[in-house]
């Protein structure tokens, strides 16, 4: 068996090797946690220099990058599965337009590379802008019309999650002509509420409820009924709201369970 796994620094596990230095028992004590809390534990080693420009992976050993990857969710399939595995970072157009298209030919071409299944994580839709830097300094401009301003949200709230949303589709296509399952999670709420009755969407399955993304299983949006602690910045001092280990460990568990219902495993 072969798996590839593609989306953002979600996927990657940033950061995870705070883990490595870290007990569960201390993070998990009640009076810690919660966004905020001012008792949630110092992250070790680490907390002693600010994160700024990632240097908190640039401070990381290969070993702690090592420890990263096996705990993240992708690690932990490759565990379960025996089995070796491809992935990559970037945003949802290039992630579908270009990797997972290369991955398809690999596959079809190289028989010691057939891919079984591909694992698609959906970042944040505004990463696809074409000039980003451009787009908001003229949605913040004092001289742009609100004429203008409108369509430009428009473009960043209806057109960008649209062709997101129709690219997953094709690609699923793609892959299934080509013998590959394709899985879907969702960071954000937007994409998963899109995309969340087809066959091929990952449901985030938790102590017997189901969530349609990252951002719904933290908790910290209007109307929640509960915060769980699934973000770094839910156990540790920190303002770095990257799943955590706990996260990725659901994650893992609720994609075991979509490929058993697919019949995968």
């Amino acid at each position: 068996m072969l798996f590839a796994t593609v989306g953002c620094s979600f996927t990657r596990g940033e950061r995870l090797f705070y883990h490595r230095y870290a007990e569960d028992d201390e993070l998990l004590d009640p009076k810690h946690m919660g966004r905020g809390n001012p008792l949630r534990k110092s992250i070790p080693i680490f907390g002693q220099i600010p994160d700024r420009d990632g240097k908190h992976m640039e401070f990381a050993t290969q070993q702690d990058k090592r420890f990263m990857l096996d705990i993240s969710y992708t690690g932990l399939l490759s565990k379960r599965l025996n089995c070796e595995y491809l992935t990559h970072s970037g945003d949802n157009f290039s992630n579908m337009d270009q990797h997972i298209q290369n991955w398809v030919e690999m596959s079809r071409t190289i028989p010691e590379r057939k891919l079984d299944f591909i694992v698609l994580q959906l970042t944040e839709p505004q990463r696809d802008l074409e000039n980003g830097q451009e787009f908001w300094d003229k949605l913040r401009s004092f001289s742009t019309s609100p004429e203008e301003k409108e369509k430009l949200l428009h473009h960043l709230e209806v057109e960008i999650p649209k062709q997101t949303a129709s690219k997953v589709l094709k690609i699923n296509k793609l892959c299934k002509d080509n013998d590959i399952d394709l899985l879907v999670w969702s960071w954000q709420d937007e994409l998963a509420e899109m995309l969340k009755d087809e066959d091929f969407f990952v449901p985030i399955i938790y102590d017997g409820k189901s969530y349609i993304s990252y951002e719904d299983m933290r908790g910290l949006h209007p109307g929640a009924l509960q915060e769980l602690f699934v973000g770094f910045d839910q156990i540790f001092d920190s303002n770095d709201s990257h799943p955590n280990k706990f996260f990725n460990r659901v994650l893992f568990d609720s994609i075991i369970i979509k490929l058993k219902e697919k019949g995968i495993i």
